[in-house]
């Protein structure tokens, strides 16, 4: 009766070692990936304002829907690792995963050029 709850019910073929530093590796990619998206939330809503005091379109709505695949990612690597207790996600689930992990970092990363042709001041000819 020593034995916690959760190990009753894991059944695993690797030492209990690996699945411990697995699990916190997954939950610190997890705890990244909100970060991130959570700072290009707080990026949109400085472009949001920059658009009110330069009166010139910022695309910040762009650039706060750009990084929903990264919570997307984040959602389905804690259903895999924390609610079915996976090492890792499957092929399929992490082909998906990295995929929209991948077009939102793209998709952020034009946000982000799109805003700073915006908000950096253009060159007049003859200057250097």
């Amino acid at each position: 009766m020593g034995y916690p709850l959760y190990s009753l019910f894991s059944i695993s073929p690797f030492p209990p070692e690996v699945v411990k530093w697995s699990l916190l590796g997954s939950n610190i990619m997890i705890l990244a990936a909100i970060l991130l998206w959570v700072t290009f939330i707080i990026f949109g809503m400085i472009a949001k304002r920059y658009q009110i005091v330069l009166r010139k379109r910022t695309g910040w709505q762009f650039i706060m829907i750009a990084p929903s695949g990264i919570l997307i990612f984040a959602i389905m690597m804690f259903y895999s690792s924390v609610i079915l207790g996976k090492l890792k996600m499957g092929a399929i689930e992490s082909i998906i995963a990295y995929g929209f992990f991948f077009l939102s970092g793209a998709f952020s990363t034009l946000g982000a050029i799109r805003f700073k042709n915006v908000v950096s001041p253009s060159k007049k000819g003859g200057e250097t």
